[in-house]
């Protein structure tokens, strides 16, 4: 009787779990997203009149934008942009940052949301496919090995400002930013430690960025055999447990003479930079590109573990107004507590009190009394909605429909738009590991306790 009651009041906080986000849900704009928020677009315009130049400027801020919205989301580069009024339906709104003028100047800085629903249905027009899932944060630690060794962390270093510079200003799907150092760092990443890959070494390294991999993008100007010098570069991606996954990019530049191996251009080492960014951009977005014309779906389960206990500290008898427990630690602030078979409901609570409470909820009896050390249990209903909350976050994400759900596990089948691989990496990048469960079938995986 007290497991049908308890799933009950789980179906009631459920639902208005699901109310509450849906509600919020429906309230977010397209540009929560930033898939679709193309920031910092510079412009200036003179012209006979002040309208004049700010119209022109605006239209000019649009075009630049959504330049760099396809180039962010697609991998196409001759896509015609040629009507205006193409354009301008694609931009739902354009922020200001600072503006000034004159009598016929106009000088701004622009943010603009573009509405993806339109941008969406441009690319099916267009018969593009596109990318949209942010890649989690990777550390990028420039290393250069010249005549005096490996030099890393110094700002005077050509090779090391010229990748801090280009992250400043990346604007793709993948997340970069340039690996900072400690004083332990800087005696122990050691020539030894990047020509043998030293896991735990790279672990450390990694943890300290915060991030859950690194990549060592080494530059090494060569002299060969037969007189030629080289500049070879390599990446390699190393993950959080500092275990090499695997070299992403390699390549063989030939100098023009050996003095070069003592000062490489700079124009040389730019491109490196940036065709290691842009081949990083290219493999992100064909790995997670959305085809538009592919509709699929997936039956996932979703587990609701009992991961919420503690025990009573002293005996708790029928006249009690508060629970004395060893520790409230971690249960929500006000809620549902199951006792033997008893439903008690608490408003607040304390440290080590659970208070303001409410016995014998959905008319469970009342015990005289319950012994210390008795265990309380409580159930990680958030668990539910905010896995619901993922998935409807996902922006190919057509509907999410609950199939079954009790007090221990939900199903749900989810319809989106494109493959699964895209599907489960996305889902991924949000936290959520997915594996197969049976035939056509999968779990929430991280969730299983």
């Amino acid at each position: 009787m007290i497991r049908k009651k308890y799933n009950i009041i789980f179906l009631i906080i459920i639902g208005i779990n699901l109310y509450y986000l849906e509600a919020f849900a429906n309230n977010k704009d397209d540009c929560k997203n930033s898939s679709f928020y193309i920031k910092n677009i510079k412009v200036d315009f003179t012209k006979e009149t002040l309208v004049e130049a700010r119209s022109l400027a605006e239209n000019q801020a649009r075009k630049f934008a959504l330049d760099r919205l396809l180039k962010r989301l697609t991998l196409s580069n001759n896509i015609d942009m040629s009507k205006n009024t193409e354009l301008l339906s694609l931009v739902d709104f354009i922020k200001i940052n600072n503006e000034a003028n004159s009598d016929n100047r106009y000088v701004a800085n622009f943010d603009i949301c573009f509405n993806r629903e339109l941008i969406i249905k441009f690319f099916l027009e267009k018969k593009l496919k596109y990318a949209e899932t942010y890649k989690q944060t990777i550390a990028v630690l420039p290393i250069f090995k010249g005549p005096r060794g490996f030099i890393l962390w110094d700002k005077k270093d050509l090779w090391y400002s010229l990748w801090k510079e280009n992250l400043n200003s990346v604007d793709g799907l993948v997340n970069l930013k340039i690996a900072k150092s400690n004083l332990y760092l800087n005696r122990n990443i050691t020539s030894k430690v990047i020509l043998k890959s030293d896991k735990l070494q790279i672990k450390k390294l990694i943890d300290y960025q915060n991030t859950d991999s690194i990549l060592l993008v080494l530059a090494e100007p060569v002299l060969s055999n037969i007189g030629k010098t080289f500049l070879n570069v390599s990446v390699k991606l190393f993950n959080k447990n500092g275990e090499l996954d695997s070299t992403i990019y390699s390549n063989k530049i030939m100098l023009k003479k050996i003095s070069s191996i003592y000062k490489i251009k700079k124009n040389i080492l730019q491109n490196e930079v940036i065709n290691i960014i842009d081949s990083i951009e290219s493999s992100w977005k064909k790995v997670n590109l959305i085809d538009t014309y592919i509709d699929n779906q997936i039956d996932l389960w979703v587990p609701i573990p009992r991961s919420k206990t503690t025990s009573l500290s002293e005996i708790f008898y029928f006249n009690d107004k508060e629970i004395k427990v060893k520790s409230t630690s971690n249960f929500f602030k006000s809620g549902l507590l199951e006792i033997g078979d008893e439903l008690v409901f608490y408003n607040s609570k304390n440290d080590y009190l659970f208070q303001n409470i409410s016995r014998g909820f959905l008319n469970t009896k009342i015990a005289t009394e319950h012994k210390i050390d008795k265990t309380i249990f409580q159930k990680q209903i958030d668990i539910w909605p905010s896995s619901i909350n993922i998935l409807k976050s996902l922006p190919f994400v057509k509907e999410t429909k609950v199939i079954s759900l009790t007090s221990n596990i939900g199903r749900i089948i989810v319809k989106f738009v494109g493959n699964k691989k895209s599907f489960f990496e996305a889902l991924r990048q949000k936290g959520l590991i997915i594996e197969d469960y049976n035939k056509d079938q999968y779990i929430i995986k991280n969730l299983v306790k």
